[in-house]
């Protein structure tokens, strides 16, 4: 049954589509439901059963840019794995891989908020609505084309988004409700209230897809470099560390950027950056990305104000990038030597 002739009613991936949006829509323009789609087509047809776009079977793929007008390369742009190499070193296919925001897959449920989505962009696809592969990442909290934030679950009953269930209900009928229908209350999310996003998120966002596709500065050309250090960054401002909550201070003294409630609610140093709360995320990242600006004299400054030393700076951080350390232990380095004479340094560590 798995034949290499193009599907009847196969059309490309939408420009940054994601993977398991595009097959449901596959499925639905060939009116099958997309379990039966997938046991047609595919070697292994309980795909819904994991994260597909984080998997990115190679023999998956194959059979699309086979079966469908997309190439190899297009098919394979739209999973995560693509990020690779830009916004993280090594893709995880079966644990967590920083940035990806986990779906909490426990058969065919999810069970955590992994999938964003804007809705301004969802009305604005007409009728052929999709889902964006960024709205799978943690560094996504804004839109920047509709300059909206971006929902993380259904607005009336709470449910993560899992556009795929949307057949539920429909056995023994043709696939005809729109997979942007949440399949717990049946709320269209299209029709969700778009929240503006402050002019500083938007601009923030906007730099940051920049750095994604172009890379940050001459001197760390390679994207990944920059994200490993925000990701530290934005690790050690949410730790219950006595000295890192003091840059915690500093920060939010000068950036202006304010804590959300679940800051002070939620255990520090605990929970991995992916599983924080969406608008706890938008404002830690906001942090790091502002100390990280005007490099390397705004971070020296508030990380000197913050009494820091190069042990919290470069904790638990596999390989740090040359310019990060070198600049720390210029900068925060203390030992017996030089204990006494750091400006920085009051009192025992």
């Amino acid at each position: 049954m798995h034949s290499t002739t193009q599907l009847p009613c196969a059309m490309r991936p939408r420009p940054d589509e994601l993977l398991s949006s595009w097959l449901v829509r596959l499925a639905h323009a060939h009116l099958i439901k997309v379990y039966t789609f997938g046991r047609l087509i595919f070697p292994t047809p309980n795909i819904w059963n994991r994260d597909a776009d984080k998997i990115a079977h190679p023999e998956v793929l194959a059979i699309l840019a086979a079966r469908t007008p997309a190439s190899l390369e297009q098919v394979f742009a739209t999973t995560l794995k693509s990020y690779e190499g830009r916004l993280y070193l090594r893709h995880n296919v079966n644990g967590n891989t920083p940035w990806i925001l986990p779906l909490g897959v426990y058969h065919r449920t999810r069970r955590r908020n992994g999938l964003l989505f804007c809705p301004s962009c969802l009305r604005k696809d007409g009728d052929t609505p999709y889902f964006r592969k960024q709205w799978r990442l943690a560094l996504s909290v804004a839109c920047p084309v509709c300059e909206m934030r971006l929902e993380d679950q259904c607005p009336q009953c709470g449910e993560p988004v899992a556009f795929f269930r949307a057949e539920l209900g429909q056995k023994s009928t043709l696939p005809g409700r729109s997979f942007t229908i949440c399949h717990r209350c049946l709320f269209d999310w299209c029709n969700t209230p778009a929240v503006p996003a402050p002019a500083a998120l938007v601009q923030w966002q906007r730099e940051c897809d920049r750095i994604l596709a172009e890379g940050w500065r001459a001197e760390v050309f390679h994207p990944h470099l920059y994200f490993q250090v925000l990701h530290h960054l934005v690790r050690i401002l949410f730790s219950s560390q006595h000295r890192t909550e003091a840059l915690q201070q500093c920060v939010v003294e000068q950036a202006g950027v304010e804590l959300p409630p679940s800051y002070f609610q939620l255990p520090k140093g605990r929970l991995p950056f992916e599983m924080l709360p969406l608008e706890l995320r938008a404002a830690l990242l906001q942090q790091a990305g502002w100390l990280l600006e005007e490099w390397p004299h705004r971070f020296i400054e508030r990380a000197s104000k913050g009494k820091l030393t190069s042990t919290p700076l470069l904790r638990d951080m596999e390989e740090a990038p040359f310019w990060y350390h070198t600049v720390v232990m210029d900068n925060f380095y203390v030992s017996n030597l030089n204990r006494k004479f750091n400006a920085h340094y009051q009192g025992p560590y």
